[in-house]
Protein backbone atom coordinates (compact mmCIF):
# COMPACT_ATOMS: atom_id res chain seq x y z
CA UNK A 1 0.00 0.00 0.00
CA UNK A 2 1.27 3.46 -0.88
CA UNK A 3 0.67 6.63 1.05
CA UNK A 4 -0.09 9.83 -0.78
CA UNK A 5 0.38 13.17 0.89
CA UNK A 6 -1.33 16.25 -0.51
CA UNK A 7 -0.03 19.67 0.45
CA UNK A 8 -2.96 22.10 0.37
CA UNK A 9 -1.09 25.36 0.88
CA UNK A 10 -0.67 28.18 -1.59
CA UNK A 11 -2.74 30.56 -3.65
CA UNK A 12 -4.88 27.94 -5.38
CA UNK A 13 -6.27 26.77 -2.05
CA UNK A 14 -7.23 30.19 -0.73
CA UNK A 15 -10.35 32.23 -1.28
CA UNK A 16 -8.24 34.54 -3.46
CA UNK A 17 -8.14 31.89 -6.19
CA UNK A 18 -11.92 31.75 -6.32
CA UNK A 19 -12.06 35.54 -6.68
CA UNK A 20 -9.47 35.48 -9.48
CA UNK A 21 -11.37 32.78 -11.36
CA UNK A 22 -14.64 34.70 -10.92
CA UNK A 23 -12.98 37.84 -12.29
CA UNK A 24 -11.76 35.84 -15.30
CA UNK A 25 -15.21 34.37 -15.93
CA UNK A 26 -16.82 37.83 -15.68
CA UNK A 27 -14.35 39.42 -18.08
CA UNK A 28 -14.61 36.50 -20.48
CA UNK A 29 -18.40 36.76 -20.52
CA UNK A 30 -18.34 40.51 -21.19
CA UNK A 31 -15.68 40.17 -23.88
CA UNK A 32 -17.49 37.37 -25.70
CA UNK A 33 -20.84 39.18 -25.47
CA UNK A 34 -19.33 42.40 -26.84
CA UNK A 35 -17.71 40.43 -29.63
CA UNK A 36 -21.10 38.83 -30.26
CA UNK A 37 -22.77 42.23 -30.71
CA UNK A 38 -20.09 43.21 -33.23
CA UNK A 39 -20.45 39.88 -35.05
CA UNK A 40 -24.24 40.10 -35.35
CA UNK A 41 -23.97 43.63 -36.70
CA UNK A 42 -21.28 42.61 -39.18
CA UNK A 43 -23.25 39.60 -40.42
CA UNK A 44 -26.36 41.74 -40.84
CA UNK A 45 -24.39 44.39 -42.75
CA UNK A 46 -23.16 41.71 -45.17
CA UNK A 47 -26.66 40.83 -46.35
CA UNK A 48 -28.62 44.08 -46.27
CA UNK A 49 -28.51 46.03 -49.53
CA UNK A 50 -29.73 49.40 -48.24
CA UNK A 51 -29.18 49.54 -44.48
CA UNK A 52 -30.64 52.45 -42.54
CA UNK A 53 -28.69 51.60 -39.40
CA UNK A 54 -31.73 51.63 -37.14
CA UNK A 55 -31.94 47.85 -36.70
CA UNK A 56 -28.18 47.51 -36.16
CA UNK A 57 -28.23 50.28 -33.58
CA UNK A 58 -30.74 48.28 -31.53
CA UNK A 59 -28.49 45.21 -31.24
CA UNK A 60 -26.89 45.35 -27.81
CA UNK A 61 -25.68 43.41 -24.78
CA UNK A 62 -27.66 43.34 -21.55
CA UNK A 63 -25.97 42.03 -18.41
CA UNK A 64 -27.63 40.26 -15.51
CA UNK A 65 -24.73 39.74 -13.12
CA UNK A 66 -22.40 37.31 -14.85
CA UNK A 67 -25.02 36.41 -17.48
CA UNK A 68 -25.04 38.37 -20.73
CA UNK A 69 -27.78 38.45 -23.35
CA UNK A 70 -27.45 39.84 -26.86
CA UNK A 71 -30.69 40.91 -28.52
CA UNK A 72 -32.23 43.45 -30.84
CA UNK A 73 -34.19 45.25 -28.15
CA UNK A 74 -37.44 43.50 -29.10
CA UNK A 75 -37.67 44.99 -32.60
CA UNK A 76 -41.03 43.86 -33.98
CA UNK A 77 -39.53 42.80 -37.32
CA UNK A 78 -36.40 41.21 -35.79
CA UNK A 79 -37.64 37.59 -36.01
CA UNK A 80 -38.73 38.17 -39.62
CA UNK A 81 -35.29 39.53 -40.57
CA UNK A 82 -33.61 36.58 -38.84
CA UNK A 83 -35.87 34.07 -40.59
CA UNK A 84 -37.51 32.67 -37.48
CA UNK A 85 -40.81 34.58 -37.56
CA UNK A 86 -44.18 33.09 -38.44
CA UNK A 87 -44.33 35.26 -41.58
CA UNK A 88 -41.22 33.60 -42.99
CA UNK A 89 -43.22 30.40 -43.49
CA UNK A 90 -45.84 32.12 -45.64
CA UNK A 91 -43.70 34.51 -47.71
CA UNK A 92 -40.81 34.12 -50.14
CA UNK A 93 -38.44 35.89 -47.79
CA UNK A 94 -36.81 33.26 -45.60
CA UNK A 95 -34.69 35.67 -43.56
CA UNK A 96 -31.05 36.63 -43.44
CA UNK A 97 -29.98 34.09 -40.76
CA UNK A 98 -27.49 36.65 -39.43
CA UNK A 99 -28.07 35.59 -35.81
CA UNK A 100 -27.43 31.92 -36.59
CA UNK A 101 -24.21 32.69 -38.48
CA UNK A 102 -23.03 35.07 -35.77
CA UNK A 103 -23.62 32.40 -33.10
CA UNK A 104 -21.60 29.88 -35.11
CA UNK A 105 -18.73 32.35 -35.57
CA UNK A 106 -18.81 33.24 -31.89
CA UNK A 107 -18.76 29.60 -30.79
CA UNK A 108 -15.63 29.01 -32.85
CA UNK A 109 -13.85 31.97 -31.22
CA UNK A 110 -14.65 31.33 -27.54
CA UNK A 111 -11.65 29.07 -26.94
CA UNK A 112 -9.25 31.60 -28.46
CA UNK A 113 -10.68 34.37 -26.28
CA UNK A 114 -10.27 32.21 -23.17
CA UNK A 115 -6.72 31.26 -24.07
CA UNK A 116 -5.82 34.89 -24.60
CA UNK A 117 -7.07 35.88 -21.15
CA UNK A 118 -5.77 32.99 -19.10
CA UNK A 119 -2.09 34.02 -18.77
CA UNK A 120 -3.06 37.29 -17.05
CA UNK A 121 -5.22 35.53 -14.51
CA UNK A 122 -2.80 32.65 -13.95
CA UNK A 123 -0.14 35.26 -13.16
CA UNK A 124 -2.46 36.67 -10.48
CA UNK A 125 -2.59 33.24 -8.85
CA UNK A 126 1.16 33.10 -8.29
Amino acid sequence: MRNIEVNSHGTVFTSRAAAVMQDMADEMGRTIADRGVDTVRAEFAKVVQHPTGHYSSQIHRTSFGSRHVIDDGGMIYGPWLAGVGSRNKTTRFKGYAHWRRAAQILQRSVLAVARGMMPRYIARLQ
